[in-house]
């Protein structure tokens, strides 16, 4: 399933397109958010604008200045703005890619380049913020952005839980500013991911819950040394206070119906915003989903039995659960180097089912509301951040993809190492060079 797209436009092409909105390095005004400036107004006219939200605007509008979306809808545009012909084209906002390792891993074969947490260390560990280790320079950001993925929520690897996941623009060489948001995630796993047991992992993850709340409450008689052994590092325990909140969302991957519904159970008990994400067997329990108003987050192309707990994968999971009246978001699990590949995904999903515009939802805006963050992202709507693509026809068609990509209302070049690569070995073949 890896698309591949060497023969995409020209070098000199995408040039085209950016450099009328290149300019140099963004001012910055004083008590703006790190990556607000000042800038010139864009207005992206005439293209069937999809919203992210299930509508869709014919011949619209969607204007920003600085980093924020100022105006969508009908025209005129605002006078002065630039203006961006996407007449008999596609508007979309940029898609988020969830459960991603954008930002922490270079090269999946070469442990050198991982920053992703072991199986080998403490199982829990929710204490790790990833936006500590989130790599701006990765050759994977202008990879991931020029296919349309804007934003990520990258999460850490390993354990039990293995810590908080954030959110990502993909503003590349912007070390301090392509965090657009902290926290977002604590990110965890069911199934046999502690002591060869499914039944330990629960048990532990179950304690370690209860010892976060117990460990609040008791903070001096820990201080003092008078409290029990607890599940966890007391800085583990505390980062679950925005769990146990309800501030920050539990992911936890499971994919057999009993952990699911374990998971559901586990939930309900401590009051928890719970994200199911893989959920192979979701569409079996799919009414008790919809009925704790839990998300899954999967992958529709996942839909073969490659172990025993994903037997009774199918490739309409989503459909299905859609179906039921559970909230669903899309993406490629597990994977740095193709998460640009999730409007594919989205794709197959409607090629089994699955309603577009809720498709289209579950890359945008139905998936930066399953992860808390669609107050700014996710939706093309006045006061969110300007991510903004505009492609040449359906962005879920395989053969499509952006002509010009704006990352917080600024054009990215439209060239990537791999472009560079496709473009000196296609000069060779042209001049005759072995």
């Amino acid at each position: 399933m890896r698309r591949r797209r060497f023969l995409q436009g020209s070098a000199a092409a995408a040039g085209a397109w950016f450099a009328p909105f290149a300019h140099a390095a963004p001012k910055r005004a004083a008590g703006r958010a790190p990556f607000d400036w000042d800038g010139p107004p864009v207005a992206v006219v005439g293209g069937r604008v999809l919203v992210g939200d299930g509508r869709t605007i014919e011949g619209g509008v969607v204007e920003f200045s600085g980093s924020r979306i100022t105006k969508v809808g009908p025209g005129p545009a605002t006078a002065g703005a630039r203006i961006v012909d996407a007449k008999g084209k596609v508007v979309a906002p940029g898609f988020l890619a969830a459960q991603s390792q954008v930002g922490l891993v270079e090269i999946e074969a070469e442990e050198a380049t991982k920053d992703l947490g072991r199986d080998d260390e403490h199982p829990v560990r929710a204490a790790y913020d990833v936006a500590e280790a989130v790599h701006a320079g990765s050759s994977l950001v202008p990879v991931t952005a020029v296919e349309g993925v804007t934003t990520t929520i990258t999460v850490p690897r390993g354990g039990v839980l293995s810590g908080r996941g954030a959110l990502l623009d993909m503003v590349a060489w912007d070390h301090r500013g392509i965090v657009g948001r902290r926290g977002v995630v604590m990110n965890g796993r069911l199934g046999r991911a502690y002591a060869g047991s499914r039944a330990a992992t629960l048990a532990l993850l179950r304690r370690t819950l209860e010892d976060a709340r117990f460990y609040r409450a008791n903070r001096r008689a820990f201080d003092r040394r008078a409290l029990r052994d607890l599940a966890a590092h007391p800085a583990d325990l505390d980062a679950l206070a925005g769990v146990l909140a309800g501030r920050m969302p539990l992911a936890l991957a499971a994919d057999r119906a009993s952990d699911i519904l374990a998971a559901v159970d586990l939930a309900a008990a401590f009051r928890l915003r719970l994200v199911v994400v893989g959920g192979a067997q979701a569409w079996q329990v799919a009414d008790v989903l919809a009925e704790a108003k839990v998300p899954v987050v999967l992958q529709p192309s996942h839909n073969l039995p490659t172990s025993i707990d994903r037997l009774g994968a199918t490739m309409e999971n989503a459909a299905r659960l859609h179906a039921a009246g559970v909230a669903i978001g899309i993406a490629v699990l597990d994977e740095g180097h193709n998460v640009r590949n999730v409007t594919q995904e989205a794709g197959i999903a409607v090629a089994a089912g699955l309603p577009y515009d809720v498709a289209i939802a579950a890359i945008s805006g139905g998936l930066a509301r399953i992860y808390g963050v669609d107050d700014a992202w996710g939706t093309l709507a006045p006061g969110k951040v300007a991510n903004v693509c505009v492609f040449p026809g359906d962005p879920l068609e395989l053969g499509n993809w952006p002509e010009v990509v704006f990352v917080r209302g600024r054009a990215i070049p439209m060239e990537t190492r791999q472009t560079r690569l496709r473009d000196r070995y296609l000069r060779q073949l042209r001049e005759g060079a072995p």
